[in-house]
Order: structure tokens, then sequence, then C-alpha cells
């Protein structure tokens, strides 16, 4: 039996990744651990999965080494814990689990890694705080590769992700006059894809913002520089230039009345890195508003101009009894690393939370379907510099035995950085491809709740992407139907089935495939 994915340097990083978790914590440990609430779960997932393309095959797929087309049955034997902390002074979380799949046909044994954990401490009492998080995620790693929705698919495509900050930061109030705030956050993402940079970056944030001493006219100053360091895991391939980002800006906010606000920001913001689209560094400004017309709804939209042309920002929040809204537009220069530090994808965890927060059954959806079933774009691997620009909206209906969650999304990038920084990672051919992309779509959910401890629910997902350099298109269509069931306050199971579904122009691009899994949850 053939085993991988679990190397010396997979738990050099696990090891790694577990300190930066447990230093915040452990900071305030000697006043502190006497009074705080530790609660300890171990927990084991045992899953058995029959699929009839395990590697996701329809005529080849290149370099990416999947097992091509072909049934097989997978059992996973997922063993984790979780730990959470709370005291006067600090909290943390940690959920780790080991990810063992057993492959019947294929006779391979992998293992798979998978960490969350964050930890923020008050070390000195309203004024001194350090953040901290550490993660360790697997995914698709190119968009023109085979879109596997877990770990268990076999495409070639599935990459770790080892991401790690820490935050300390000061805080301060001047009476009613004013508050400030001096931040450094230290961050590094790597991945073991060959040829992929990792990335180091550090940043120092200010801000001073008017207090409520000023009822009518509002201020801001805020300053921020970053640091990207990139240096590529394997050494004969040396290092990127490193990026710096600096950004310094004025606000003025105009209270209109206690729900209305106008609001204008001006400043300069010097870059240094290399573009192919010109200038770097640009005056910018932005005008907009902030609106709250009642306690349940909130507006904010703004737009300007920045080095890159116009720039544009939107956030929409409303919410009834039985009805949750959401709208957000965000755009801004980044990389790979900058995203995996603020999150990664464009659905992250807090979003899928407030979702489902509505939803009689929505941790179980969040548990065992989410977010396999939920169509995400891919925060794919690249070295260079883009501009992304992401849309989102959402409506979540809850009734007293169905629900509904309608969701679609726009997520762009416009590269920035030349094709030859992603030449060693993919190729100077799918290299120009991905210069500039589109992923634009959407999920409908339907959940059905057939008692107090059994729902059922369906699933579609759509996502086009587009390369826009050509012509070329991949479809992709998630269909998931799946029943769980509560036996016991500790003991939960599944079953869901999936079909998906490619259609792409490129040779060799299109594929389908259908899975049906079996789950059992025990905590312990």
């Amino acid at each position: 039996m053939k085993s991988f994915g679990c190397g010396n340097d997979n738990f050099s990083r696990l090891r790694m990744c577990l300190r930066v978790g447990c230093i915040v914590g452990l900071s305030s440990w000697g006043f502190q651990v006497s009074a705080a609430e530790w609660n300890i779960q171990p927990r084991l997932t045992v899953s058995e999965t029959y699929t009839d393309n395990v590697g996701l095959g329809g005529g080849g797929f290149g370099g990416f080494g999947g097992a091509g087309r072909g049934g097989e049955f997978i059992t996973q034997i997922n063993p984790g814990v979780s730990i959470t902390g709370e005291g006067r002074r600090f909290k943390s979380n940690l959920s780790y689990t080991l990810n063992n799949l057993i492959y019947a046909k294929n006779e391979r044994f992998r293992i798979r890694n998978q960490l969350n954990t964050d930890a923020t401490a008050e070390i000195i009492k309203h004024h001194f705080f350090v953040d901290g998080r550490a993660t360790i995620s697997q995914q698709n790693a190119f968009l023109f590769g085979p879109q596997a929705p877990d770990n268990a698919v076999l495409t070639g495509n599935r990459r770790n992700i080892y991401m790690w900050n820490i935050s300390p930061y000061v805080r301060q109030r001047f009476s009613n006059l004013a508050s400030g705030e001096v931040r450094y956050v230290h961050g590094e993402v790597s991945s073991n894809a060959n040829s992929f940079s990792n990335s180091s970056s550090d940043a120092a944030i200010f801000s001073l913002n008017s207090g409520s001493a000023f009822r009518t006219l509002g201020w801001g100053v805020n300053y921020s520089h970053t640091q990207i360091d990139r240096k590529y895991a394997r050494s004969n391939l040396g290092r990127l230039q490193t990026i710096e980002l600096e950004r310094t800006t004025g606000t003025l906010r105009y209270i209109v009345t206690s729900q209305f606000s106008l609001i204008g920001t001006a400043g300069y913001e010097r870059n240094s890195f290399i573009s192919i689209r010109g200038r770097t560094s640009s005056p910018l400004w932005t005008v907009g508003f902030s609106w709250t017309p009642t306690k349940r709804t909130k507006i904010d939209a703004s737009g300007g101009k920045r080095f890159f042309g116009n720039t544009y920002a939107a956030s929409v929040d409303h919410r009834t009894r039985s009805t949750v809204w959401n709208l957000s537009y965000v755009e801004d220069i980044t990389t790979f690393g900058q995203q995996s530090l603020a999150g990664g994808s464009i659905l992250s965890a807090s979003m899928l939370g407030q979702l489902f927060s509505g939803i009689q059954g929505g941790d179980a959806l969040l548990n065992q379907g989410l977010p396999l079933s939920f169509s995400d774009p891919n925060n794919f691997l690249t070295n260079r510099l883009f501009l992304l620009r992401r849309l989102q909206a959402s409506l979540t209906l809850n009734g007293k035995k169905n629900s509904l969650v309608f969701r679609g999304f726009s997520y762009s990038r416009k590269s920035f950085s030349s094709d030859e920084e992603d030449a060693d990672l993919i190729g100077i051919e799918n290299a120009a491809l991905t210069r500039d992309t589109t992923q634009t779509g959407g999920n409908l959910l339907w959940n059905h709740r057939l008692s107090p401890r059994t729902n059922a629910n369906i699933n579609l997902g759509y996502i086009r992407t587009s390369y826009d350099v050509t012509s070329q298109e991949d479809d992709n269509i998630i269909v998931t139907a799946g029943l769980n069931k509560r036996f016991t306050s500790n003991i939960s199971g599944s079953i869901m089935y999936y079909h998906l579904h490619r259609e792409s122009n490129r040779n060799n691009g299109s594929y389908d495939a259908n899975a049906i899994t079996a789950t059992l949850n025990m905590n312990f």
C-alpha cells in the first residue's frame, strides 16, 4: 500500500503552526490559568465513500497526475480534538483533525493534517493585546485542473496551505476626544506546491479616530506599511522581488443625523513593485455614506480613485424575523499570501455562520455538507500581485420547517505582475491563460426539517470560470442531496450524494463524477 502526504516537512510545519496557536494563550498563562475555563472535546469521524470517477478524469490532465477515471471505495478515519479556553483576559480556540484516507482499489493511504487555531490575550488591561492565528488546509491549487470537492478525490490538483500570523498591538483612549491603535503584524504563508513562492509579510498599522466629543464632524488618520518577501521553497530558484505597499489617508465624517453620515477620504499610496500596467503610486480619494435606517439594517457605500483607476466598495446587511440579506463588494491590490492571511476563500467560516445562523440544523449543515456542497471561487495559487474585485450577495429565508439560501458571487483577478513570475509554477502558457480571470456563480440550498433530530438538504451550485485573455471557459456544476440524523447528544450520522459536472471548451477539460458517502460522527 502506497503512503504519501505525511513527510517530515509537513510535520515540522504542523508543529510550527501549533506553537503559534498556543503562544498567545501561554503569554497570559501566569496570571490567567487559575481562572480560565477549558473544554477539551475529542472526536472521531468515520466515513465510507464510493465514487465512479476518483480522479475526475475525462481524457487526461497533463501534469496533474490524477488517478484517471474509475470507480473507487474510500474509507476515512478522522480523529480530532477541539480545545477552547477562556479567562478574564484571554481566549483561545483550537481544532485539529488527522484526515486518514484509505483507497481500496488504488491501494493508497494518505494523511492530511487540518488545523484551525486562534487566540487573543490582553497583556496590559485595556492597553496591550496580542492576537495569533494558524491554519493548515488543503485546496485546489489551479483553476485549469480538476476541481475536487474534498481531499478524497485523487486529482493531483490538491495542495497543502500553511498559514500563521501573530499581531501585538496597543490601544489608547484620550478621554472622549480620540482613540488610537498601533499594530504590528507578522505573517507567513507556504505550500507544498513545487515552484510556489512562500511569503513572509510584516505590516505596521496606525490609526487615530475622533471620539464622542466630535458630534457633528468626525475625523480619522490612518497609515499602513506592508512589506512582502517572496522566496521559493526550492533554493535553486532564489527569490522574487520584495513588494512594498504603503498608504496614508485622512478621513472626515459629517454626521447629518444619528442614522446618516457622509464620509470622505483622501491621501496617498506609495507602492514598490514591478507592474505590467503602468504606475504603482498616486494620490487617492473616496466619497461615500453610511446609513443605518433601523437597528436591523445597515448600508455603506463609497467610490473614488486609486492608482489602478476607479474604485468602489459597498456593504448591505438587513435582517427580519425570517430573512437575512447580505451584499458586499470590495477591491484591492493583493497577493495569494495576503488573501490566505485574511481568510482565503470568498466564503469564510464567519460568513457561513451568518448565513446559517437562523436555520434549525444549520450547525449540522456546516459540519457535514459544507463547504463541499457550497460552490466557492478558488483562491488559486499564484506568485503574482493582482487586483481583486469581489462581489457577493445572499438571501436566507427561514420557515417553520423549511429554509432556503440564495447566493451569487463574482470574483475576478487582474494580474499586475508579469507572467514570468508563474512560469516555473504552472508553465508560461498557463501563466498567460490565468493572467486575468473571472469566476461567476452561485448556490441554491433547500433545507427541510423532518423532525427535531433529522433534516434533509438539496443544493445546486454553479461556477463559470472565464479566462479573460482568451475565449476559453469552464462551467462547473455540483448537485448534492443529503440526510442528517442526530442519534444522541454525542453521535450523529449522514448520507450524502453528489454529482459533479464540468463542461469546458479547453482540450480534455470536461468530466462527470458521482459519489455517495455515509458518515458517522462521535464526540467523546
